[in-house]
């Protein structure tokens, strides 16, 4: 697929419960991009998020600030690697993984993709139950565009937290990891003592974050796990991937916390307790991508 054919149009929607803003690829001689596409466009993700602000990667590439940069565009890379071997050995029961990813600095990825693909899977569960009437309310809407439209969401809050975007703050991978870990927890554990009124019942006020795509998947699925055993069952398997991949980057020296500093220099993480640095991959150092 030819970089310079795709573009991508944001579109803020307001249905009646949350203001999802789906991300949608506008591709050259092609009225409306399918599953695939959205799959082969992800390693372009940290580049059409940069595009959404009115930056051009290219504009980025000197100095830490590059190298930044740089290891985000090389990781998003490596996992649609994954994801395509995902989609592609979707109906073989004991895939392989390809050498040329098992044996290379990309195999710190996998987990990654492994949730990339999760989710992909639980955007299209939830859209043939549709509890919230979202296919209604978003003309054409696909799981690949609402799949795509989270994942650049959490890339464009942690473009921001890094300092890519915004003001960046140190930050501990192992306390971090262990936080969202216990609310990913939290959530799920107390499905049974909540109840989801009706989605019209909702109000601005009892929405955490009105503006997250993300927490809109998030809330759309309990609710229909609380009627689904089934659904219900599909979505821990998704909560269990998610935490998987929490202790795969916590516990993974190779992928330690970037960000820039209020100077513009790089901080890196990867100290342990006595300051020593964890052993590195001899292939090459990753970013965390799940913050």
């Amino acid at each position: 697929m030819n970089k310079k054919t795709i573009s991508l149009q944001a579109e803020e929607l307001k249905p009646g419960i949350y203001n999802l803003i789906i991300q949608r690829l506008k591709i050259k001689d092609k009225e409306k991009p399918n599953r695939n596409d959205y799959i082969q466009s992800f390693a372009l993700l940290p580049d059409y998020v940069l595009k959404a602000h009115g930056i051009l990667g290219s504009d980025m590439s000197e100095g830490d600030l590059g190298v930044l940069l740089i290891s985000h565009q090389d990781a998003f890379k490596a996992i649609q690697k994954w994801i395509v071997h995902f989609d592609s050995t979707i109906n073989n029961s004991f895939p392989v993984d390809p050498p040329e990813l098992r044996f290379s600095w990309e195999f710190d990825y996998k987990p990654h993709a492994e949730q990339c693909w999760a989710l992909l899977n639980l955007c299209q569960e939830i859209l043939e139950h549709d509890q919230f009437g979202w296919k209604a309310s978003i003309e054409s809407l696909s799981a690949a565009e609402l799949w795509f439209s989270c994942e650049f969401e959490r890339l464009e809050k942690t473009f921001k937290t890094t300092g890519i975007l915004g003001i960046s703050s140190r930050r501990g991978k192992h306390s971090d990891c262990d936080a969202m870990s216990k609310r990913i927890s939290e959530h799920f554990d107390s499905l049974g003592s909540r109840r989801f009124e009706e989605a019209c019942g909702f109000q601005p006020n009892q929405i955490p974050s009105w503006d997250s795509t993300e927490e809109a998947i998030r809330v759309h699925a309990e609710k229909i796990a609380q009627q689904d055993f089934q659904f219900r069952y599909n979505y821990s398997k998704y909560i269990k991937i998610r935490k998987q991949t929490l202790r795969s980057i916590r516990n993974n020296p190779n992928l330690q916390f970037a960000a820039l500093e209020k100077n513009g220099s790089l901080f890196v993480g990867g100290k342990g307790k006595r300051g020593r640095s964890q052993k590195r991959s001899k292939y090459k150092n990753g970013f965390c991508k799940e913050k």
